[in-house]
C-alpha cells in the first residue's frame, strides 16, 4: 500500500518538471508524514503482544522479588522499632521508611499492612490517603482550569479524570466544529466539492460489484468497496486517496492536474488527519506508559526501542535486588542497623540539598 501512496509523489515521475509548487511540495510532505505515522501505529500493534511476554516472563519474577523484599524490610524495620534504642530524629524517618514501603503495598491490595502503617503514621493510612487525594485532585483539576469550587464538589480522583477528559471532549468538539467551519468556507470559495464525498463517489462508481467482468473480479471489488466503505466512515482521506492509486485511476501526474485549490483542500483534509494520528500515537505511548509504571521519556517512545528499555528495566530491577539484599543483611544486626538508618538519613539530606540548589549553571 505504501508504494501506490510513493506513486504519487513528485520523484515518482520519470519527467519532473523544474519547480513544484509549494502546494504540490507539501501535499508530498504530509504523505509521506501519513505514511510514517501509519506505520509507528502498526509496528505498536506488532511489539504489544511480544512485550507482554517478555515482560511477563523476565520482569514480573523480578518484580515480585521485590514485593517480598520490600514485606521482608518492613518487617525488619518494625521490629527494629520496637527493640532497638533510637533517637528522635531516627525514629521517626524509620517510620517514614516504613510509610514508604508500606503504601504502595496496601494500594496493591496488602490490606493486611494498614494496622502497622498507622502504628507509624500520625493520620494513619486512610487519612494520609484523603490528604494526597485531595492536593492530586487539585492540583489536577487546577491544570485543566477546573475551579476550586468544582473541585470540591467531586469526591474522588476518578470523579476529577472524567471531569477533565469531558472538559477535553468538549474543547476537541468546538476545535473541530471551527475547523470544519473554516474548511465548509474555504469549500465554497474553491466553488468544488469536498475531497472525501467526491472520491468516494468517483470510487464507488469505478468499483461497484455490477461492472465485474467475471467471478474473481466480483469478488476483487467485493473487498475493494469494503475498504472503501470503511475509510469513507472514518473520514480516512489518505485510505481514499491510497485506494484510488492502487487501482491506477491516479498516479503523479494526475496530482499535477489538479488545481491549486484543489491541492490545498487535500492538504487541509491530509493535515488534519496527521494531527489526529498524531494524538492517536500519543494516546499508545502514554497508555503503555501507565499500564506499566513508567515515567514518559523527554523524547518519544518508539514501539523499535522496547527490547532496548525492556533490558534496561531488568538490569535496573537486579541491581535494585542486590542493593535490598545487602540492606536487609545490615538490618538484621543491631549495630549495622543503626549505621544504615543514619546512612539513609544523610543520603536523603544530601538529595534534598541537591534537589533545592536547582540544574547547574
Amino acid at each position: 500500500m505504501a508504494g501506490a501512496l510513493q506513486r504519487l509523489q513528485v520523484d515518482a515521475r520519470a519527467t519532473a518538471p523544474a519547480h513544484a509548487s509549494p502546494a504540490r511540495r507539501r501535499f508530498d510532505k504530509l504523505l509521506r508524514q501519513l505514511e510514517q505515522r501509519r506505520a509507528e501505529l502498526h509496528a505498536w500493534a506488532e511489539a504489544m503482544p511480544r512485550w507482554r511476554q517478555r515482560h511477563h516472563e523476565q520482569l514480573q519474577p523480578l518484580l515480585d522479588q521485590r514485593m517480598a523484599l520490600d514485606l521482608a524490610m518492613i518487617e525488619l524495620l518494625d521490629a527494629g522499632d520496637a527493640r532497638i534504642k533510637l533517637g528522635k530524629g531516627d525514629r521517626a524517618f524509620l517510620s517514614e521508611l516504613v510509610c514508604d514501603l508500606a503504601e504502595p503495598l496496601i494500594a496493591a491490595g496488602r490490606e493486611e499492612l494498614k494496622p502497622l502503617f498507622d502504628r507509624h503514621s500520625e493520620l494513619g493510612y486512610d487519612g494520609e490517603a484523603a490528604e494526597s487525594e485531595a492536593i492530586f485532585m487539585h492540583a489536577v483539576g487546577a491544570a485543566f482550569g477546573l475551579d476550586a469550587d468544582e473541585i470540591d464538589m467531586l469526591d474522588s480522583p476518578e470523579a476529577v479524570y472524567e471531569s477533565v477528559q469531558e472538559r477535553l471532549r468538549q474543547e476537541d468538539a468546538h476545535a473541530r466544529q471551527r475547523q470544519a467551519q473554516r474548511r465548509a468556507r474555504g469549500r465554497q470559495a474553491a466553488a468544488e466539492p469536498p475531497p472525501l464525498r467526491e472520491l468516494f463517489r468517483k470510487l464507488a462508481a469505478n468499483l461497484h460489484p455490477d461492472r465485474a467482468q467475471d467471478g474473481a473480479d466480483a469478488e476483487r471489488r467485493t473487498r475493494l468497496m469494503q475498504r472503501l466503505n470503511a475509510a469513507y466512515k472514518a473520514n480516512d482521506l489518505i485510505g481514499l486517496i491510497e485506494l484510488q492509486a492502487e487501482i491506477g485511476l491516479l498516479d503523479a501526474t494526475g496530482v499535477d492536474a489538479w488545481s491549486e485549490e484543489r491541492l490545498a483542500q487535500y492538504n487541509r483534509e491530509l493535515a488534519q488527519q496527521c494531527k489526529d494520528i498524531e494524538r492517536e500515537l500519543m494516546q499508545v505511548e502514554m497508555g503503555f506508559c501507565d499500564d506499566y509504571g513508567l515515567q514518559p521519556a523527554r523524547s518519544r517512545l518508539k514501539p523499535q526501542q522496547l527490547d532496548k528499555l525492556l533490558a534496561q528495566l531488568k538490569r535496573g530491577l537486579e541491581a535494585e535486588l542486590a542493593a535490598m539484599r545487602h540492606d536487609l543483611r545490615m538490618l538484621e544486626q543491631p549495630q549495622a542497623f543503626k549505621r544504615w538508618l543514619k546512612e539513609q538519613r544523610q543520603q536523603e539530606r544530601f538529595e534534598q540539598a541537591f534537589d533545592a540548589a536547582g540544574p547547574f549553571r
